[in-house]
């Protein structure tokens, strides 16, 4: 779990790797909050939990989709020549 949810970067500031690490834990910690109260039953006196109806790839999914409408998705870069 750790790994899907984890940043690709080249930057060496610490800080901002903290920032990431920080970040995904918060991501995490989102995803088990909404699996156990909107996707589980409680039945007699234990939880079912149906985490395969609502997978962290999934959510990740629908948050890189976000982000990609609102800040927009480049798929070129120009470099000048010269």
């Amino acid at each position: 779990m750790k790994n899907q949810c984890r940043i690709k970067t080249t930057i060496k500031n610490p800080t901002i790797r903290l920032l990431f690490v920080g970040l995904s834990f918060l991501i995490i910690n989102i995803w088990i909050y909404l699996v156990w109260h909107f996707i589980s039953r409680l039945k007699r006196s234990t939880r079912q939990v149906f985490s395969d109806l609502f997978t962290l790839k999934q959510m990740l999914e629908f948050l890189r989709q976000a982000v990609d409408r609102s800040y927009g998705v480049v798929c070129e870069v120009y470099l000048p020549s010269g």
